[in-house]
């Protein structure tokens, strides 16, 4: 697992990362984890653009030059995955922080306790996230694909293209129904036409017609159920939220 904390203060970088160690400390016979600081917004998402996704970002909502929920909107065009606790003295930033899909809002001051707690949720989240996977029969045989990096799946002429994370495609030689129940009995997934089923924690919008990816992609949305995914993909952003 790689975190990274976010703080202009320095006294308060401090004081979490002194708390994030005590938890790496006490995960360390189980898990890797390692950790990286930093004092703003434009060298946090530097590290991003230049280094493999993080898993666990701790990120002050207001600083200087850029403030969290910008870095957030940023960081969300990259890696919608990462899970982001915000730290804030004010709790006016509570509504936008779910819109860049906040994992928790956790107001400062706030005991150690609390962020540990919130970390090792945090942990669990990514570990069970990352731990389901599907298996699909391609040209050179059978491989997994982990359900978290699929962006969505395209059925065309008798095969499926599952569509993943970076752009890459794998070709399987199945039909929809081999998957569509798999794939939305874990929570993330949609189908909203009858050649697509998309993960939902790669939308940044919902129109009338279409689901617009992170790169810009458009996934058609089929009329004829179109209250129904309307409404599907509402309920998952709010639960989202609820269980952050």
């Amino acid at each position: 697992m790689r975190i990274a904390i976010c703080d202009d203060d320095a006294l308060e970088l401090e004081k979490i990362k002194n708390i994030v160690h005590e938890f790496i400390h006490s995960k360390q016979d189980e898990y890797e984890i390692t950790l990286e600081t930093f004092t703003n917004g434009p060298e946090l998402l530097n590290f991003i653009n230049h280094n493999p996704p993080l898993d666990l970002i701790v990120l002050d909502i207001i600083m200087p030059v850029m403030n969290g929920i910008d870095v957030a909107s940023e960081i969300r065009k990259m890696n919608d995955d990462c899970k982001i606790i915000f730290l804030t003295s004010s709790p006016e930033f509570a509504v936008n922080s779910y819109k860049v899909n906040a994992f928790c809002y956790l107001l400062k001051p706030f005991q150690k306790q609390e962020l540990l707690t919130l970390l090792d949720r945090a942990l669990i989240s990514v570990q069970d996230e990352q731990s389901k996977s599907v298996v699909i029969k391609g040209k050179e045989g059978m491989f997994r694909i982990q359900l978290h990096i699929i962006e969505y799946v395209e059925s065309l002429n008798h095969t499926l293209n599952f569509h993943l994370r970076g752009g890459e495609t794998n070709l399987c030689y199945a039909k929809m129904e081999e998957f569509r129940e798999y794939l939305i009995t874990d929570g993330r997934f949609i189908q909203c036409h009858q050649s697509f089923i998309v993960n939902m924690s790669r939308i940044v919008q919902i129109t009338s017609k279409y689901f617009v990816l992170q790169d810009k992609t458009l996934i058609p949305i089929s009329r004829t159920v179109y209250p129904q995914v309307k409404q599907a993909y509402i309920n998952y952003f709010f639960h989202r939220g609820q269980n952050s």
